[in-house]
């Protein structure tokens, strides 16, 4: 008798950027044992991947009749199956369990040749000057950042000063912003809203990051990156392979939600209380620690 080839699995994904991404290995892992489509709220993150069948956003029309019916049906969100709905283990095991795999994995990527081709800082401004990657505003809304709900920002000052730290050791430094948050002083903006080119520098170049998605996207390619963590707990969201810097004891003012980082304000009107200055110093040797190839740097 024929072997039964197994029926199609549709996985559907939610939220921002960084939980589609950090979902891409384990969904690939069934992916070569299964016939599997992905619906999802960032399916760029599943693009050129080899092993999916079908990709769809989330709002494509029909998605019942056109990807759904007669076959199974999972998604991916452990606060929707009641079976672990208490969990409080990484959402990462969570979806593991989810999808019948015996681990977490971590997050894989592919790009098409023309993406590695094209995803090139080229010189830069200075051909000599190291290029980092530096997101230093939560990418998630328009809103100013008390709204945003979902991730963490620096202060203006606070991220000026991160900048500018590492400008005098020497690096080039790409900020990676949407385009209605500011321009940091000396800095070579990256509008993210093209997030497949961001994800290609990703996996080229250095990248320090506050808490928001693609550290996601430097695992995945094996860089580390050097990630500033507010609130958010470490053994549900952090990878050991990166270096992860948190202040202890945590700062009264954390990064998040404060209407004192209202975009709106100007600049020279903001606090600098977010982290200790000390703190901000330590996280920028660490960037040098990590990422200068001059050895006459201290």
């Amino acid at each position: 008798m024929a072997k039964q080839t197994p029926k199609k699995l549709v996985i559907r994904i939610d939220g921002g950027l960084w939980r589609n991404i950090a979902m891409t290995w384990a969904i690939t892992e069934v992916a070569k044992k299964r016939p599997v489509s992905v619906i999802a709220s960032w399916p760029i993150a599943f693009w050129a991947n080899p092993y999916i069948e079908s990709v769809h956003w989330l709002n494509d029309a029909d998605l019942f009749r056109n990807v759904i019916r007669w076959n199974d049906y999972i998604e991916l969100e452990p606060y929707t199956d009641p079976a672990f709905f208490n969990d409080a283990t990484n959402w990462l095991i969570v979806a593991a369990k989810q999808l019948g795999l015996d681990k977490p994995y971590d997050p894989v990527l592919y790009l098409a040749e023309h993406e590695k081709i094209m995803y090139d800082l080229g010189c830069g401004q200075d051909c000599n000057r190291p290029k980092v990657l530096f997101q230093p505003f939560g990418s998630s809304v328009q809103d100013p950042i008390w709204a945003d709900r979902s991730y963490r920002s620096f202060y203006v000052k606070d991220a000026q000063y991160i900048a500018n730290g590492l400008i005098n050791a020497g690096f080039e430094v790409y900020e990676v912003i949407r385009k209605w948050q500011p321009v940091l002083d000396w800095c070579i903006p990256i509008d993210s809203p093209d997030m497949r080119m961001v994800i290609g520098l990703c996996a080229k170049y250095p990248v320090i990051w506050c808490d928001s998605c693609l550290h996601h996207a430097a695992k995945a390619f094996g860089n580390k990156a050097l990630v500033m963590w507010a609130w958010t707990d470490q053994e549900r969201y952090w990878y050991e392979s990166n270096e992860n810097m948190r202040e202890h004891p945590m700062v009264a003012h954390t990064p998040m939600r404060l209407p004192m980082n209202d975009f709106n304000f100007d600049i020279s009107n903001q606090h600098t209380n977010q982290f200790s200055q000390q703190f901000l110093d330590s996280f920028i040797a660490k960037a040098i620690e990590l990422y200068s190839p001059f050895n006459n740097i201290k």
